[in-house]
This record gives structure tokens, C-alpha cells and sequence, in this order.
């Protein structure tokens, strides 16, 4: 009995026992400004470390990142089909980039869109500090290889960690190309749907599809500014192009056009011409072709209908602006990958 009336004076009399400190109003509030957690983990935070801001701060930051990787080891396996294409494109220096997560909620969150950001911003340097020497460098990049890139001093991955934490879903970075070039070869970008209004060359898009092109004009060794933002439109004009009519690659412009291409049970027969036969010295440009045969020209670039000018084609647009394709990348959230000519 003795022995437990000291040892409950020692209980409350000691100064051995820890005692939390009294937080500080106006430090809870910049904290809790300056992370965005909750105020009970800030609280934890400040009387942890008495009131001293960094330090909390850093904690704060220490436990997310813990709890990031852990969530992010459990829901490894779980699909992720939803997401976005984002692109950093100038003239000399452009990165398309896949981020997918598992539902469209999470893709249109503020927290996803920033994490993309990000990672399109740190791509982008990457690519910027690689010296080739070539005139035109493209790297593509896996999902692994993206992850590990460096943003400041940690590697992607331990941010994408730090977002699956908070959102609550797998997130997976997909693929990357990165494109550099020089001289009289230039680069242009597009997202789709694309943002309302005026948007700089050097902002970051995202949406659900995207592509890149290259350019370069005929028969010029120097470009001025003017020059420069006219192929400027005219690289994302043919963007548009390749996101919604999808070619799998470019073909030649010295190529002859294809010939006009009519169908057997679409073919009107005139019982005039019945029995008559071409007149010498004149080809046709129509062939008949059966209802058995693939489209042989569908997929390629040059051959295709302008999307935004149907009385022209791809060929007649780029011979018209003097005008080359030297290759081009597409990106559609979600799709199935499979190889084409220009990856």
C-alpha cells in the first residue's frame, strides 16, 4: 500500500512526464496554410516540436510521405485506365506525357492535375539538359523511367507516393516522348479538348488526347520570328489533325496521290458507256477496287482529307505552306498501345 501512494505522488509530482505545449493560434493557422493538412495533424505537428514552424512543417511532410507509400503499396495492383495527356511544348524543347489514375473524378481533381504538372515540368528539364548534338533528338520514355527523374532533389515517385496518399487511388505515370530540335526544325503541340481562350506555346495542357508534331519548312536555311509563329499554327493546325483523324504515319508528299478509289456497289453505270473503251492516250483516275480490299491510305497522314478544310488534303495543305512532316507523336488516355511507324 505504501509502495503505491509514492508511486502515485510520483506520478504527479514529477517533472520526468511529457507534457504537450500549448499551441500557438497564428502558428497553427500559417501551418495549416502552408500544407493544407488538417488542423488536428498541424496541431500534432506544432506541439511536437514547440511551435517551431519548419520543423512541424517537415514532420508533417515526413508522415504524408510514409502514409503515401503505404497506401500506394496496397493498391499497387488496381487498374488504371482513367487520366491525362499533358503537353510542354516551345519550338525547340517539347515532352507528351500519359499520367493515368483509376477513376475521371480523381483526373479532374485539382491535386491530379497539379501532380501532372509537375511531372510534365520535370520531364521537360530533363529534356532540356540532354546535349545530343543531333539537329533532332526524341527519347521515349516508360512509366518507370519517368518516375525516377528527379524533381529538385526526389524522384518523381515519391511525389506521385505523396498524391496517391491523399487522393486515395493507384496512380501511374505511362509514357513520355521528349523532343528536342535546332535549326530550322521546329516543334509544336496539342491537347484536345483544348482550353478556352489564348494559351502560350511554353504553358502546360492536359486533357484526354494530345499530339506533337515536326516540322520543318522547304527550301529555308533561317527563320525569322514571323516565320517562326506562322509554322507555329500551322504545326498545331495539323495537330488537330492527327488527334481526330488518327493516322499511323506520315507518307511522302513526292509520292503521287493516290487514285480516287470507287467502291463496286457504289459505282453508277451508265448504259451509254456500256461496251465503249478509254480513249488513248488518257488515263483514268478512278479504279475500281473490290469490297474485299483494306484501305490502304486510310491510315497515312499525307493521303487523308484536312480535317479543318476538307477540300484539301494533308499533301495539298503542307505543298501549299511549303511545309514538311519529319514525324509526329499521338496520345489517347487509355488506349491500347500498340507500334506504329513514327514511336
Amino acid at each position: 500500500m505504501q509502495f503505491q501512494l509514492q508511486f502515485f505522488r510520483f506520478l504527479h509530482t514529477s517533472r520526468s512526464i511529457w507534457v504537450p505545449a500549448a499551441v500557438e493560434k497564428s502558428a497553427l493557422a500559417k501551418l495549416r496554410r502552408a500544407t493544407g493538412y488538417s488542423f488536428s495533424k498541424c496541431k500534432e505537428a506544432l506541439q511536437k516540436h514547440e511551435n517551431d514552424l519548419k520543423q512541424a512543417e517537415h514532420w508533417l511532410k515526413a508522415e504524408a510521405q510514409a502514409h503515401g507509400w503505404e497506401k500506394a503499396t496496397k493498391l499497387k495492383g488496381r487498374s488504371t485506365a482513367q487520366g491525362l495527356i499533358s503537353i510542354l511544348s516551345t519550338p525547340s524543347n517539347t515532352v507528351i506525357l500519359e499520367v493515368n489514375c483509376e477513376t475521371d473524378f480523381v483526373a479532374r481533381n485539382k491535386k491530379f492535375q497539379s501532380l501532372v504538372q509537375k511531372i510534365t515540368q520535370g520531364c521537360f528539364q530533363f529534356t532540356n539538359e540532354q546535349n545530343s548534338g543531333a539537329i533532332l533528338s526524341k527519347l521515349p520514355l516508360t512509366g518507370d523511367e519517368v518516375s525516377n527523374i528527379l524533381i529538385g532533389s526526389q524522384p518523381m515517385k515519391d511525389e506521385i507516393a505523396l498524391s496517391i496518399g491523399e487522393l486515395g487511388e493507384n496512380i501511374n505515370t505511362r509514357r513520355a516522348v521528349c523532343l528536342k530540335s535546332s535549326g530550322t526544325i521546329l516543334l509544336a503541340g496539342y491537347i484536345h479538348p483544348a482550353p478556352e481562350g489564348f494559351v502560350g506555346s511554353d504553358v502546360i495542357q492536359y486533357g484526354k488526347y494530345g499530339a506533337v508534331v515536326v516540322l520543318r519548312p522547304i527550301g529555308r536555311d533561317k527563320l525569322d520570328e514571323v516565320t517562326k509563329k506562322s509554322l507555329s499554327l500551322i504545326g498545331r493546325q495539323l495537330c488537330q489533325h492527327i488527334v481526330g483523324m488518327n493516322p499511323k504515319e506520315i507518307g511522302s508528299i513526292n509520292d503521287p496521290p493516290p487514285k480516287k478509289v470507287i467502291e463496286p456497289e457504289k459505282a453508277a453505270v451508265d448504259s451509254s458507256n456500256i461496251g465503249t473503251e478509254p480513249m488513248e492516250g488518257v488515263e483514268s483516275d478512278l479504279e475500281f477496287k473490290p469490297s474485299s480490299s483494306p484501305e490502304v491510305d486510310e491510315y497515312v497522314l499525307v493521303n487523308q482529307d484536312f480535317l479543318l478544310d476538307s477540300d484539301m488534303t494533308v499533301r495539298e495543305f503542307l505543298i501549299q505552306n511549303s511545309v514538311e512532316v519529319l514525324d509526329f507523336v499521338r496520345y489517347e488516355c487509355g488506349e491500347i498501345i500498340e507500334p506504329t511507324y513514327c514511336e
